[in-house]
């Protein structure tokens, strides 16, 4: 099982690094600019600052998440914290495009179930680590 999670978790950081990185570029590559014609600058800029913050700290934890992995693995409960909080973000951006859906509803909620699931798994295995070991210092 810890292979799976292993992997599982691997391959949700990956996705997150690419989303993360490929965000830098959304406001662009989609014309965002083009729904909120003659705003303020500030407007612009708050747009780009907001977008600059999620991509760079998506990017950023994902990376630190890959490469604290064996840690986390170990049982360091503040890197538990800090991966949860990872599964909270996907979950909630799954609950967001539920309340507010969009245009692309359906691509954008299987996208995020599935990355949701990915870092999912390693979750159920860590928590699950977690207890058996409480047990056996218990015993």
């Amino acid at each position: 099982m810890k292979k799976v999670a292993t992997v599982s978790l691997i391959v949700a950081c990956i996705i997150s690094l690419l989303v993360g990185i490929l965000h830098f570029f959304a406001p662009y590559a989609f014309g965002w600019y083009s729904y909120i014609p003659d705003a303020p600058v500030e407007i612009y800029q708050s747009v780009n600052y907001i977008n600059f913050c999620f991509s760079f700290l998506l990017a950023g934890i994902s990376l630190l998440l890959m490469l604290v992995r064996k840690r986390l693995f170990e049982g360091s409960s503040e890197l538990m914290m800090f991966y949860f909080f990872f599964v909270l973000v996907w979950l909630s951006r799954i609950v967001i495009q539920l309340l507010w859906p969009s245009g692309l509803q359906v691509w954008l909620v299987t996208a995020f179930t599935v990355q949701f699931i990915f870092t999912l798994v390693p979750m159920f295995y860590l928590i699950r680590q977690g207890i058996m070991e409480a047990n056996h210092t218990a015993a």
